[in-house]
């Protein structure tokens, strides 16, 4: 199977509506767990996915370990790991700052080379239906009128229901309900994949 890609446009620095340069971007088939990947390797050697398991519980444990302790790990050939800190507030002095106001923040990645290399190879421009799928670019009001009109004839929405009336993906439907739930229009009910948003204000304000 190859790769294939398709275009985004980059974000507008000024927030207006002029045309923006597009960049080149993979369009993803999925993602392969780590289970599939045992699995393959399974088929292809004599291991079993346990032990391929219990070595990625022990690589995992000493990766953490080191990085936790202030080391760079190189990991195969596949490339470096670092940690990255983040302080609580701007630092302009050196002095004004403490540690405890330090903590850790991310992991970084970089690939080697010979890594790099082994992922490059060809690829083809997705056919229509295959690119990249993107949010709606509907306004705040118009979103908000969409759910209040929802709200009127629903006891309560979900993200994916959210999703279908307003065109937003998952994670800018999130970001848009929660920007709602802070202003006071809708109340969210439940925890994890079972939220669900009921109305707060009449429908009749908008």
């Amino acid at each position: 199977m190859t790769a294939i890609y398709d275009f985004r446009e980059n974000p507008n620095p000024n927030g207006d509506n002029e045309k923006q340069s597009l960049h080149p971007r993979i369009v993803s088939y999925g993602t392969v767990s780590t289970r599939d990947i045992f699995e393959e390797i399974c088929r292809a050697s004599t291991f079993t996915v346990g032990d391929l398991e219990g070595l990625m519980v022990a690589i995992t444990e000493r990766l953490a370990y080191y990085l936790r302790e202030g080391y760079h790990v190189q990991f195969g050939e596949i490339g470096y790991f670092s940690a990255s800190l983040i302080a609580t507030r701007p630092v302009y002095d050196r002095s004004e700052i403490r540690s405890p106001s330090i903590y850790f923040n991310n992991v970084n990645f970089r690939a080697t080379r010979k890594f790099r290399k082994k992922i490059g190879g060809y690829v083809e421009r997705a056919k229509p239906g295959q690119g990249i799928r993107s949010s709606s670019k509907l306004s705040e009001a118009e979103c908000k009128r969409r759910l209040l009109r929802y709200l009127q004839t629903h006891p309560y929405i979900t993200r994916i229901d959210y999703s279908a009336i307003t065109g937003r993906l998952k994670n800018t439907a999130q970001r848009d309900l929660n920007a709602f739930v802070k202003q006071g229009i809708i109340k969210r009910n439940g925890r994890a994949n079972h939220l669900i948003y009921t109305l707060l204000v009449p429908p009749t304000q908008e």
